[in-house]
């Protein structure tokens, strides 16, 4: 393998998954390399494999900015291509910057709560019983991805949310636009009007839901961020407006569906392709389940990379970022840094320490990684109860979306014997 050979915008190179043989080539020979332009993308970007210097840079919000652009850049934000303000930067929480970001990030975060997580408990596992119940009777082939891995994270973060059980079927098909429109704008081959036409379509929902929590407030997230005030540009309070609030709901349902689906698919693939790890933490669940959880978490890295923009020079293993350059951090191959994990590349659920970056690091740290964790626990607990004594196996080879930024999942079907 040669550097001048790699293209991480080629999405060919995505369809079976992360490139894992290119990412370790990476971390031994140019931990920060700068990407050159090519056929996939008019312009370079710098490409952090390592977990040492990807933690360096996301705990450097100062240095490293996932709102502005800088330089002579006019937009900026978190994915490869320079987004404008209308689109996100400044106005999606994971595209703010402080103190914008520390203000709202307080606001949500009370949501997710330990005594508030408590709560919902009940409720999720209400939700993985009935999603489960189909799979305890079923024979042979069972869309596990559609049927439980998808369905349940998006229930909760329905739930929170504030969204009526009836437009719960909306959210999904808005959810996946979503994604799908992200993986368009590096695929020309893909036609993005029909995915521009659902997410306006959740646009005006959220317009409605929002004038709805204006007049009559709940205890739903949404209705918090809707009548929080926070620090306007003149230092006095203000609310938002109805652009960031829908930002908001569309990040909300997006982030929180998408990445914890594909978490849940991967990982439980992972899982069923080591019965011999299946069969001890099918005996010791107590003993073996959060190791699981975090191994299953590691494997899955549900994100591919998110960018930031250097706000001045910076110096990191021996190469010097510059002001206005795009700095990508590729989370799965941080999460087989070698200098980390023992056996990376070993799926290994007794692992006694797995420090992974599947949900970021520093002031962007996932703010749902608590719930996140819960819904796999409960899922964990009621699947090897639900499956036990009988046999369940990958159906086939998982299947990704074809996606460089997302480690989507296509397909993931068990057979149950």
């Amino acid at each position: 393998m040669r550097l001048e050979n790699i293209d991480l915008c080629n999405l060919d190179n995505f369809e079976t998954g992360c490139p894992l043989e290119t990412f370790r080539f990476l971390r031994q020979e140019a931990p920060v390399w700068f990407h050159p332009p090519g056929p996939h993308n008019d312009e370079g970007f710098w490409v952090i494999s390592r977990q040492a210097e990807a933690r360096e840079i996301l705990k450097n919000h100062q240095v490293f900015s996932s709102e502005t652009g800088y330089g002579a850049r006019e937009g900026g934000g978190t994915t490869l291509e320079d987004m404008s303000t209308e689109m996100g930067p400044g106005v999606v929480l994971s595209m703010m910057d402080p103190p914008k970001h520390d203000a709202i990030r307080g606001i949500v975060s009370q949501g997710f709560f330990p005594k508030n997580l408590a709560l919902l408990e009940p409720k999720i596992r209400d939700s993985v019983q009935r999603l489960l119940a189909p799979m305890q009777t079923a024979q042979g082939e069972f869309d596990f991805l559609n049927d439980v891995a998808a369905q349940l994270p998006l229930e909760v973060i329905c739930t929170i949310g504030g969204v009526p059980r009836e437009d719960w079927p909306k959210m999904k098909v808005w959810a996946d636009a979503a994604i799908g429109y992200a993986t368009a704008l590096h695929d020309p081959t893909v036609d993005v009007k029909p995915l521009v036409d659902k997410l306006t379509e959740m646009g005006m929902y959220a317009w409605q839901l929002i004038q709805q929590l204006r007049e009559t407030p709940t205890d739903s997230i949404m209705s918090a961020i809707v009548h929080a005030e926070i620090p306007g540009e003149d230092g006095q309070p203000r609310r938002l407006d109805d652009i960031e609030a829908i930002r908001f709901f569309n990040l909300l349902i997006t982030g929180g569906a998408e990445t914890t689906r594909n978490a849940i698919a991967y990982g439980y693939y992972a899982l069923l392709q080591h019965p011999e790890q299946y069969r001890v933490l099918e005996a010791e669940p107590e003993k073996y389940l959060d190791g699981a959880i975090e191994e299953m978490l590691r494997w899955s890295s549900a994100v591919h990379f998110n960018r930031r923009t250097a706000a001045a020079d910076y110096d990191i293993a021996g190469q010097t970022i510059h002001r206005g350059d795009k700095v990508t951090i590729w989370y799965p191959s941080a999460n087989r840094d070698e200098a980390v994990f023992e056996r990376p590349d070993s799926f290994d659920i007794f692992r006694k320490r797995n420090p992974h970056l599947a949900f970021g690091h520093g002031i962007h740290h996932c703010l749902g990684a608590a719930l996140a964790r819960l819904e796999f626990r409960i899922l964990m607990e009621e699947l090897l109860v639900t499956m036990k004594g009988k046999s369940v196996a990958p159906a086939a080879p998982i299947r990704f979306i074809r996606s460089n930024r997302h480690q989507g999942v296509a397909y993931m079907s068990v057979n149950i014997g």
